[in-house]
């Protein structure tokens, strides 16, 4: 994680998160890089001049379009890019297999890690598949529309909880029509807002809410879903995709219903919680990372946000929750449908036997 200040007289910053090597420092395993492979492709030597000329072109013409607001954000989030290293170059490798879009098979069922070490967990017989389990994690293969039957099985109250939550949208019904086992159920505002979140927290928790681009969930996430879940907005930010090279990885669009570099994260607190809880919060302008090629898998969020949690005296670590979880961390609880998808031993370098 880098923390990226623009300006010496400005306490505003950027973070840099950088998925694969935050991943490997908490959970002592490394996704292959492989995933990370944003690269533009090269155009033949004959057209390449032409071809940055034209792409040059368009990207004049499509800043022109932008609204002024838009055009500064653009100059703060370029300001920043300019100020991260430069990566190395990386040698071409073979695509991945796509393992992730395998159909995920695993029942009901819960588990965790205490042993302080990664521990591999056989799946069912007939997939054959084996996954990894980090150490200090603990996880439920649960709808999370059961997590009122599972609140006697959890924690009274979290530091830090993160949803990402399955919105209505465009691209997982093409995905669903195409290949059912590739969506998940996508889940209405109104069930949303029936998650028991209120029960998970406490007057310091802090809880971190990814969303898509478009207005009318943002609209209802502010208005319907925080008062639903007695949460109070703190702050609310873009998580930029950058390519390989450290560009956007597509320009920013006039129109706010085309497909943006950019995805929004929402950060709120109780609404009984102080009211100057998380000021320091808003320091932060702006989130970048490289994603990883699996839809909806976004960067770890704790290595940033813990210096916000306000923990216990004598607690030397956050307790944290991740609900619609397909991923597991070190120190969460996580629960969903999916929860193992990504812990799929194929998709990591070997992992340190035990």
């Amino acid at each position: 994680m880098l923390c990226l200040q623009n300006k010496t007289n400005d306490t505003r910053h950027a973070v840099f998160l950088d998925h694969r090597k935050l991943i490997k420092e908490a959970c002592e395993i490394q996704l292959k890089s492989e995933l990370f492979k944003f690269q533009v492709k090269q155009a033949h030597p004959q057209l390449a001049n032409e071809d940055a000329k034209s792409r040059k072109r368009k990207r004049k013409a499509g800043n022109e379009d932008l609204t002024s607001s838009s055009l500064e954000e653009l100059k703060v989030v370029n300001g920043y890019l300019e100020l991260l290293p430069k990566p190395f170059k990386q040698a071409e490798t073979p695509s991945i297999e796509r393992h992730w879009e395998e159909a995920y098979s695993l029942p009901q069922l819960h588990g965790a890690n205490e042993s302080g070490r990664v521990q591999r967990f056989q799946g069912t017989y007939e997939s054959g598949r084996v996954y990894l389990i980090p150490n200090q994690s603990r996880f439920y293969n649960h709808n999370v529309d059961n997590l009122p039957a599972l609140l006697h099985q959890l924690l009274p109250a979290y530091d830090l909880i993160v949803l990402d939550p399955p919105w209505r949208n465009k691209y997982i019904r093409r995905v669903k029509r195409a290949k059912q086992e590739l969506g998940y159920s996508m889940l209405s505002n109104d069930q949303l807002s029936q998650i028991p979140i209120s029960r998970l927290t406490h007057q310091r928790s802090l809880v971190a809410i990814w969303c898509t681009n478009s207005t009318l969930h943002q609209v209802a996430l502010e208005k319907q879903l925080l008062p639903s879940w007695h949460l109070r907005l703190l702050h609310k930010l873009r998580w930029y995709k950058l390519s390989t090279d450290h560009e956007l990885i597509a320009p920013l669009q006039a129109d706010p219903t085309q497909k943006q570099p950019y995805e929004m994260l929402y950060l709120a607190c109780r609404s009984d919680a102080s009211e100057d809880y998380g000021k320091d919060i808003l320091k932060t302008e702006l989130l970048l990372s490289v994603p990883s090629i699996v839809h909806s898998h976004k960067p770890p969020l704790l290595a940033w946000l813990r210096e916000y949690l306000q923990l216990e005296e004598d607690q030397a670590e956050p307790n944290c929750m991740e609900l619609f979880a397909r991923f597991l961390h070190p120190h969460f609880t996580s629960i969903g449908l999916e929860v193992l998808k990504l812990m799929d031993e194929r998709l990591y370098d070997a992992a340190r036997e035990n």
